[in-house]
């Protein structure tokens, strides 16, 4: 894949990490939380709290996160996508570095919180954001 494509693949992947930040920012409205309820049951498998209101921490840390997330895919659009066709190996070494320690400390934190099934969503995104970083020759 050329780096253009990559850069591409880059944006799409931020444009759906913005959309997903933006439902599980939802989580603090309760008028209109169904998205983030939902978000947050399914990470926590298999969904059968979807019914209960979320607690005051838990809309509190979701929306911190959500906004991190939402941090992260404007960063994908404007800096790593435009360093992906430049071939900015910094850029890009940090980015995976970045992704690598984001995955590692979530997905074991949610282990340690009998969250196992949410290393799998982890994994799925984690793969979405270095697929199109991994393998590019520098120049």
């Amino acid at each position: 894949m050329n780096l253009e494509k990559r850069a591409q693949f880059v944006k799409v992947v931020s444009i759906i990490l913005l959309i997903y930040a933006l439902l599980w920012g939802l989580a603090p409205y309760a008028s209109v939380n169904l998205p983030a309820r939902f978000i947050l049951d399914i990470s926590d498998w298999p969904v059968d709290s979807l019914a209960q209101p979320l607690s005051r921490n838990v809309m509190w840390l979701t929306a911190i996160s959500a906004g991190l997330l939402g941090a992260i895919s404007v960063i994908f659009y404007g800096i790593v996508a435009p360093a992906v066709v430049k071939n900015d190996r910094a850029i890009i070494t940090t980015t995976i570095v970045a992704m690598l320690l984001w995955y590692f400390i979530d997905s074991i934190g949610s282990v340690a919180a009998g969250v196992s099934s949410n290393v799998v969503f982890n994994t799925i995104y984690l793969v979405l954001m270095l697929a199109p970083l991994i393998g590019i020759k520098s120049k």
